[in-house]
């Protein structure tokens, strides 16, 4: 009698106890013709997410796999530790505090990649919960055939202009796709996001394809990673991050390199700009324009230096900013 394929699902949670429960429950109430493994990375949370996720644990012994510690690893670190423990055929990703809405998810992505051996990550189709508006919008990430892929050409073309192929939630991914991925470099070199350089490592090496279904919902905060805010303590940090994960693809993919070091610049300088013009911190802008003159036949610089002609021109430049910001938020400044 054949083995059944084995599904495992990776949970990343920190201090989600409100959210936890369902996430999971959505995890185990998966129907199919397969057999799950449910591996949970708790991350030394400081609310009762540990205790809801041992009472799991201990209602579903040999299914369900917890990983806790006393040290509080950060979202990178705990999402690769988590993957690394699971053991199944295939890997789905969700978060602590999204979930499942469809029970055959999981076996409708398995059945296409069955039937699509050349797809080794595979996006969910959902909505987007707006959490403080409680409004829900059906649309996470486009409907893609192996036809229509281009995850590769995204990632590493000069039109890139940041984000991800697909939402991080509720991928399902070949265990293979692991070996392409040196988890312990990433963790040394502090990249800020976890799913920027995978997808981009991944997108060398295989398909992606995504189903039409709506198989997940993906809770949006402000607070989320998405949206660092000109007030979040990271803010720079996180933009520097970014800077340095284009640079560890350069050095991986010298041949499709799509960004030059100066450009890479041009972008981090752009980046504190912003934060001085959100500051209304005329003096500041001007030292960093004199700090990075070496870039002044980039775009952004051009564009700043077009701005700092007068106090005058920096506030109005600072209004049309802060319209931008309130609107779309920070990831569209």
């Amino acid at each position: 009698m054949p083995t059944k394929t084995k599904i495992s699902v990776a949970v990343i949670t920190y201090n989600q106890e409100d959210t936890i429960a369902q996430t999971l429950d959505s995890i185990l109430c998966q129907q199919g013709d397969f057999e799950l493994e449910l591996v949970i990375g708790e991350d030394c949370s400081t609310d009762r997410t540990l205790t809801i996720c041992r009472q799991f644990a201990d209602k579903y012994p040999g299914q369900v796999k917890l990983l806790s510690g006393p040290v509080n690893l950060g979202i990178t670190a705990n999402y690769f530790r988590t993957l690394k423990a699971c053991t199944g055929d295939f890997i789905g990703d969700i978060a602590g505090d999204d979930f499942y809405c469809d029970d055959s998810a999981l076996n409708k992505q398995l059945n296409y990649m069955l039937e699509h051996p050349e797809v080794g990550v595979m996006g969910s189709n959902g909505y987007r919960y707006y959490v403080r508006q409680d409004r829900k919008e059906p649309g996470l990430n486009p409907a893609i055939t192996i036809e229509s892929d281009k995850a590769r050409e995204f990632y590493f073309s000069a039109n890139y202009s940041g984000g991800v192929y697909f939402k991080p939630v509720g991928m399902m991914i070949r265990h293979n796709m692991l070996d392409f991925i040196d988890f312990d470099e990433i963790v040394r070199r502090q990249l800020p996001v976890e799913d920027y350089p995978i997808q981009a490592i991944w997108s060398q090496h295989t398909h992606f394809a995504c189903l039409p279904d709506l198989l997940v919902t993906y809770r949006i905060y402000k607070e989320s990673a998405t949206f660092v805010s000109f007030e979040h303590p990271k803010y720079l940090s996180y933009h520097h991050g970014l800077a340095d994960t284009r640079r560890y693809l350069n050095e991986l993919f010298p041949e499709d390199a799509c960004f030059t070091e100066q450009q890479l610049q041009d972008y981090e300088f752009y980046k504190e700009f912003l934060l001085y013009l959100h500051r209304l911190q005329y003096r500041e802008a001007k030292q960093l324009m004199k700090r990075y003159e070496y870039l002044a036949a980039e775009p952004h610089y051009r564009q700043a230096r077009r701005f700092m002609c007068s106090w005058l021109h920096f506030i109005a430049f600072h209004f049309y900013k802060e319209q931008v910001y309130h609107k779309h938020g920070i990831d569209e400044l």
